[in-house]
């Protein structure tokens, strides 16, 4: 088998043709170019828009860089032509191993893109023997590839989403994440977490979409309820029942701190036990063991406000174990009754915000909506964030997030 032929073969060719294989030196190292020849006959399309065009401009010999071929870097080398398009100007025509404005090859790009879903783009640089910035530029190709090529705007179908906003930088820098509950997917992300970037999704997502919208899960300290009602007359806003949960346990703790700190003065063994029993009051009562149901009744004994204080954390989390509207409902209603007279200031506090939010506490009960698949994914873009030690450009934070979280799919050349 020639030459020529073997390499025909292995780099996938089509009606392309292996003119000639030769060995350089670059700076020092040794660099493989192989010569290509584009056939004669063949249908020219400009690379910025993919149209047809019939006229070439002139021509000119380009580049690619491609795989390495026996840890040797290798080079594509091609003569085309440059068209003329109506819409993009003066442009090279489209070849099918490259994407346009490229200098690399289109299974060099998707190798380097699947590696930066998993590693920092200074480590895939390192191992491809390219510049950092081209790791970057690589995301965003193959991202607005995906976005132009898919036919929408990825906002079709949504029925049931969960809002949330994660800190991307120092500063109080967020993004607002918005995910697809039934694929799992984020599907829109864009910068601050205010109610005027909530209005910039829905407008985004159009008022036909909007009514189709079903439930809406979010926190209770993002402030977008107002702006989700207006847009989504339909949709049941719940309320993410991880928060709910977490303002009955800071509660929990913080009435656990004061009488502690009472406590180091009067009786300092006595407050050293308390503080021991931290992690125990955190516990449900059907998954404590023997030995902690002890503790507890000794707690009930000694400290009967911390105790009181364990008991309505655990009574809220039955709620979530309501089976209709109406047993939720009466559920959280006796629970905020109970919390709102216990004469314990921080559950009454909880008591407040709960019945402003009884409404969406209550969906999230009956549909069984929450953020916790968007928490997940939050961690996520914060590990893509601390990875890269913080991005300068936003756009590239943006295309490396709709790269991992939104399952942009990449076709590794193997």
């Amino acid at each position: 088998m020639r030459v020529t032929t073997l390499l025909k073969r292995l780099l996938a060719l089509g009606r392309e043709r292996v003119l000639a294989v030769d060995l350089i030196d670059d700076g020092g190292q040794e660099v493989l170019v192989v010569d290509l020849a584009r056939p004669a006959r063949r249908r020219m399309a400009c690379s910025g828009c993919g149209g047809r065009v019939r006229a070439a401009y002139d021509r000119r010999i380009v580049s690619w860089r491609h795989l390495d071929l026996a840890r040797t870097r290798c080079v594509l080398r091609c003569e085309i032509r440059r068209v003329e398009c109506p819409g993009c100007g003066v442009r090279n025509e489209q070849v099918p191993w490259a994407r346009a404005g490229s200098r690399f090859t289109r299974s060099f790009e998707d190798t380097c893109v699947f590696l930066a879903r998993a590693a920092p783009k200074s480590v895939v640089a390192e191992l491809q023997r390219i510049d950092w910035g081209s790791v970057g530029r690589m995301i965003e190709r193959v991202v607005d590839e995906h976005v132009a090529t898919r036919g929408h705007d990825g906002l079709d179908g949504l029925v049931r989403i969960g809002m949330d906003e994660v800190a991307y930088r120092k500063g109080h820098r967020y993004l607002m994440c918005v995910v697809c509950h039934d694929t799992g997917r984020i599907v829109w992300a864009r910068e601050g977490r205010t109610q005027a970037v909530a209005a910039a999704f829905f407008d985004e997502l159009g008022p036909e979409r909007c009514e189709r919208i079903r439930a809406v899960s979010v926190d209770l300290h993002g402030g977008w309820e107002a702006t989700i009602t207006g847009y989504c007359e339909n949709a049941a806003i719940c309320a993410d029942p991880f928060h709910v949960i977490q303002l009955a346990g800071r509660a929990l703790d913080t009435l656990r701190r004061a009488e502690w700190q009472r406590l180091r003065e009067e009786d300092p063994g006595q407050a050293r036990w308390l503080k021991g029993t931290r992690f125990l009051l955190r516990r449900r009562a059907d998954s404590l063991s023997t030995r902690q149901r002890g503790v507890l009744e000794e707690l009930a004994e000694t400290n009967r406000e911390v105790y009181l204080g364990w008991l309505l954390t655990d009574q809220l989390k039955a709620v979530y174990a309501a089976t209709d509207h109406e047993e939720a409902t009466a559920l959280l209603d006796e629970w905020i009754l109970a919390a709102a007279t216990s004469e314990l200031e921080p559950f009454i506090g909880v008591a407040i915000t709960l019945e402003r939010h009884a409404e969406a506490v209550v969906n999230a009960v009956i549909l069984g909506v929450n953020n916790a698949r968007l928490e997940a994914m939050n961690s996520t873009v914060r590990l893509i964030s601390h990875r890269a030690r913080g991005f300068r450009n936003l756009s590239s934070l943006l295309a490396l997030i709709t790269l991992t979280c939104g399952r942009v799919p990449v076709h590794l050349p193997t």
